[in-house]
């Protein structure tokens, strides 16, 4: 009966065992023979038999029985890891086997079958699904992120950071792994960037200070979205660039050159481009050349029609003038180069820059009546505003020397609802200065006009009726005088056909 009760149990053990599998490790820490269990979706699989060290003392070869129903994970590709008390910020793993010991774990693979296999070293990202994602992460200078950080798309945790190391060129890089169910969401167009450890919002009453998590705070991260339309579905051992900031990975456009006189002040990657107060774009590249400054940057998708022919880009900084004070926000902000689009149809690659107060003065002109003043001398500059009756209507642009060298022309801009008050008999006078006038028991001191370039001003007025003249054509010359008459001053027109 003994022997028949030990046969009995002989033949049932062998009935449900199955293949031996080799497994080779670097080192196999706590891995008993007869004692460590392999387990497969938290069920034992098999059991450990034998462990050895190779010839050379080098790898340690681990034999495990597998269990006759779960011999099929005897095929190509299977994974096998150790698992064992890991305590990290990352991803702290393995706290079952402080209790129950090391184990084996195996990810099932779908090869041929096989029975010798390299064992990993790091747990894979999904153990019970199929091959995940891996993608690398390149640029210049990595960002701070640690083995085991967060890939975030959108809020949403759907990675990790797998490696990071030098590459055969001598770059660095981060080696990224999404799971399967997660893979669909990297796009051959997707922008990484890292996420900051803080954030922080300033503002006329508001100051926001934001973290993201405390795992990113001690351990960095990587977030990524596409701009734009998708891409196609991303292919395993793709490499992408990883962009310092978001604002940096929204600037998807093709570069566009930029010339100023002076760059100071821009900063590489900082540097915004605004369009209306909004960033729209970011500064890539700053660099000299002969004589002036040459900026690369690159826009934000929907806003390609900021590269028209004839748009304008100008350095906005704090100015503070006499009568204009502006720019201040770039105390804070940091200087930024606001965009003009022009009205060509075709895309340019190159414009040419300027400052704030020629920026200025191009909008001025644009969609105005245009008409030149002459003089025999004045010191009235660019952007000297012109006065009716105390409102400004218009603005000086440029200002030249004649053709014989005789007399200071400036070309003026009125803007088109006020160019009905233009007669041939219209009559320019400068109101610059400060004007004393007083008596015995009366001092008056007026001011007649604080414009952005010191004092100064232009007036100008019309006879009613007849005595006004004709209408007069853009470009019409008129005589600049250093002060009004009299009569000048009661001179009250209606301007026929202004809006």
């Amino acid at each position: 009966m003994a022997a028949l009760a030990a046969g009995a149990m002989f033949f049932r053990n062998w009935r449900e065992e199955g293949p031996s599998v080799y497994v080779e490790f670097a080192s196999a820490p706590g891995i008993k023979p007869e004692k460590t269990l392999l387990y497969y979706r938290g069920v034992v699989a098999g059991m450990v038999t034998g462990v050895q060290l190779d010839k050379n003392l080098d790898k340690v070869v681990v034999r495990v029985r597998l269990k006759k129903y779960a011999e099929d994970l005897a095929r190509q590709g299977t994974l096998f890891w150790i698992d064992q008390p890991v305590f990290n910020l990352a991803k702290p793993s393995g706290i079952q086997s402080l209790i129950d010991g090391n184990s084996l774990q195996a990810k099932k693979g779908s090869g041929n079958y096989s029975y010798y296999f390299v064992g990993s070293n790091e747990i894979p990202i999904d153990p019970l699904e199929g091959d995940p994602l891996f993608v690398r992460l390149q640029a210049d200078s990595i960002p701070f992120v640690e083995t085991g950080s967060e890939v975030t798309f959108r809020g949403l945790s759907v990675g990790i950071v797998r490696s990071k190391g030098i590459d055969e060129n001598g770059a660095p890089y981060l080696e990224i792994g999404f799971a399967k169910h997660y893979a669909n969401l990297v796009r051959s167009n997707a922008r990484f960037w890292a996420l900051p450890p803080w954030s922080m919002r300033m503002g006329s009453g508001v100051f926001q200070l934001d973290v993201h998590s405390l795992k990113t705070f001690l351990l960095g991260g990587i977030a990524f979205d596409y701009f734009g339309p998708q891409g196609e579905p991303a292919k395993s051992g793709g490499s992408y660039s990883v962009f310092p900031d978001k604002e940096a990975a929204m600037a998807v456009s093709d570069p566009i050159t930029l010339e100023f006189r002076n760059g100071q002040g821009l900063c590489e990657g900082m540097t915004q481009i605004r369009y209306l107060g909004l960033p729209v774009g970011l500064v890539e590249k700053v660099v000299p050349g002969e004589g002036k400054v040459l900026v690369t940057a690159r826009l934000r998708d929907g806003y390609d029609y900021l590269r028209r022919r004839g748009s304008v880009f100008s350095i906005v900084r704090p100015q503070i003038e006499l009568q204009k004070i502006s720019g201040l926000e770039t105390l804070v902000s940091g200087i930024y180069i606001d965009c003009i689009p022009g009205q060509g149809g075709d895309l340019a690659g190159k414009f040419l820059g300027s400052n704030q107060a020629e920026a200025d003065l191009l909008e001025d002109a644009a969609g105005t009546f245009e008409i030149r003043l002459t003089s025999p001398s004045t010191k009235i500059s660019p952007g000297t505003p012109i006065l009716y009756r105390g409102l400004k209507v218009g603005v000086i642009t440029r200002k030249a020397l004649g053709k014989n060298g005789s007399s200071v022309v400036l070309t003026t801009s009125i803007r088109n609802e006020y160019a009905p008050l233009l007669r041939e008999n219209t009559r320019f006078w400068n109101i610059s200065g400060v004007k004393i006038s007083g008596g015995l028991i009366s001092l008056n001191v007026q001011a007649s006009a604080f414009e952005s370039r010191g004092l100064g001003g232009v007036e100008f007025a019309t006879p009613a009726g007849p005595a006004g003249g004709e209408t007069v054509k853009p470009r019409h010359a008129y005589d600049l005088y250093d002060s009004p008459r009299k009569e000048w001053l009661l001179w009250t027109p209606t301007a026929s056909g202004a809006r």
